[in-house]
């Protein structure tokens, strides 16, 4: 496999430049996946196989992977670096193909859920009952939304209700007090629609800030899919971002 020198040297992928801002210095790393499947086409999309080594390379830069029930809103910077994984969407792939690999690694993830469709799309959707499985066994749920809308192009009632009651759903649910929420498509809604005192997490959109000054829309990067001789000099050049921000 041929690693790249530079994954922002002139000539990279866009996806992996995208890819490259990692954390603010002193910050969690923190990643998004969303299908792992065997053999869907998706541009989101890793098989099992890439997904377990791709957490693997993550992991032997970070050691084990960030608590879940630690992202709160008081979290204090960590000691060392630290990676939380992430999940968006809800998908049934990630418990039939993400969740066994994230078992043998000994990983908890946070699973951001479309909650309009959790029972009501059991097809492809992780339904409340399976959620609360995974709950159950150390991971965590956060809201991606009831509908998984673009937030933007909605008027400011309609964003606060998609993210008030998707969190509400949350708590109603699963019994978490604080749950954390994912914007749809990294897109961050208008001032005021997140609650105070709720951690909301954007995608490569957002810049690579701490958490205590952008609380409503962190930084979050990903492993991009098909391009997996990147993936080593990513995670050692996130793991330097910890002490040096990115360029």
């Amino acid at each position: 496999m041929t690693v790249l020198d530079d994954p922002v040297s002139p000539g990279t992928p866009p996806e992996v430049r995208q890819a490259a801002a990692g954390a603010a210095p002193g910050w969690p790393l923190v990643l998004y996946f969303h299908h792992v499947h065997p053999t869907l086409d998706h541009y989101t999309s890793l098989t099992p196989g890439a997904f377990e080594r791709g957490l693997e390379t993550v992991l032997a830069e970070y050691g084990p992977a960030l608590d879940p029930a630690d992202v709160r809103a008081d979290l204090d910077p960590p000691a060392g670096p630290r990676v939380l994984i992430t999940f968006d969407d809800g998908h049934r792939d990630n418990l039939e193909h993400a969740l066994p690999v994230l078992d043998r690694l000994g990983v908890r993830a946070l699973f951001f859920v479309i909650t309009g469709l959790a029972d009501a799309a059991p097809d492809r959707s992780m339904t409340w009952d399976e959620v609360a499985d995974l709950v159950a066994d150390g991971h965590r749920a956060g809201s991606h939304t009831v509908t998984h809308r673009k937030l933007p192009a909605l008027g400011p009632d309609e964003q606060r209700t998609e993210i008030t009651r998707s969190l509400a759903a949350v708590r109603d649910r699963l019994g978490d007090p604080a749950p954390p929420l994912a914007h749809p498509y990294g897109l961050r809604p208008a001032a005021g629609a997140v609650p105070d005192g709720v951690l909301a997490f954007g995608t490569v959109k957002a810049p690579p800030r701490p958490w205590t000054a952008a609380p409503h829309d962190i930084r979050r990067t990903y492993l991009p899919a098909g391009r997996e001789d990147s993936w080593p000099r990513l995670c050692r050049d996130w793991r330097r971002q910890w002490w040096h921000p990115s360029p």
